[in-house]
């Protein structure tokens, strides 16, 4: 399920329900550390740095937690998975409008899978039931900013064995960049192109760093090399 599609399955739906916190400790504390200081004033707002905040980010983080909640007396089904596939579409808005309004920014996250973005927003929600959503949303972009993706770059899909994700070329390339640094991969590896020793580099880097050995370039291994303080292994 990946920012551009928004089609949700019951697969889909299932997956959403997993927070998986621990790979994105630190990028959580960054933006919650972001929400506590106040969010950034507005590029375009009025003479006071206020502006109109419209759908499910102008909530705060404990009215979406109780929409969450709420139980349809029919289906006996919570509202977790509706409210969740809302806020990833309000999302997808904000992240195109960020794209439009940042001068130097081509794409404003180096993650293109919203399981892992509506699973930061949860997150830092969680701790912080009176901050609005849009503050919250506001602040995990900004903990991002560092791995932005500052001119065009296409979308590639890295597939190992029945697992796929996709991030764009720039992301790839940075990624590999990294796992140069780390002595994981050789520098003619890290051209933006995913072959067998990108992989293996990203499985030693993944064991190392504690993350599920997946081999794949997945929203926790960027955020994790591109965001996040490196862990010694």
């Amino acid at each position: 399920m990946l920012w551009a599609g928004c089609i949700y399955t019951a697969d889909s739906d299932r997956r959403l329900f997993r927070m998986r916190t621990p790979y994105f400790a630190a990028a959580l504390v960054i933006a919650a550390a972001t929400v506590a200081a106040g969010a950034r004033p507005a590029a375009a707002a009025d003479t006071k740095h206020s502006f109109a905040v419209h759908g499910i980010g102008a909530l705060s983080c404990a009215e979406m937690a109780n929409a969450m909640a709420q139980v349809d007396p029919q289906t006996k089904a919570t509202g977790e998975a509706a409210v969740r596939s809302t806020l990833a579409s309000w999302m997808l808005g904000y992240v195109t409008a960020l794209n439009r309004m940042d001068t130097g920014t081509y794409d404003a996250t180096p993650v293109q899978d919203d399981v892992p973005m509506v699973n930061m927003v949860v997150g830092v929600c969680s701790k912080n039931p009176t901050v609005r959503v849009e503050t919250v949303v506001s602040a995990i972009f900004t903990s991002l900013a560092k791995a932005k993706i500052p001119a065009e770059s296409p979308e590639v899909k890295v597939t190992v064995g029945n697992q796929s994700t996709v991030l764009r070329e720039a992301t790839l390339m940075s990624l590999e960049k990294a796992l140069v640094a780390q002595k994981l991969l050789k520098s003619a590896d890290a051209d933006g192109k995913f072959n067998d020793n990108v992989k293996a580099a990203l499985v030693k880097y993944q064991t190392a760093q504690k993350l599920p050995q997946t081999g794949l370039p997945d929203a926790d291994t960027v955020i994790r090399a591109l965001v996040e303080t490196p862990q010694k292994g």
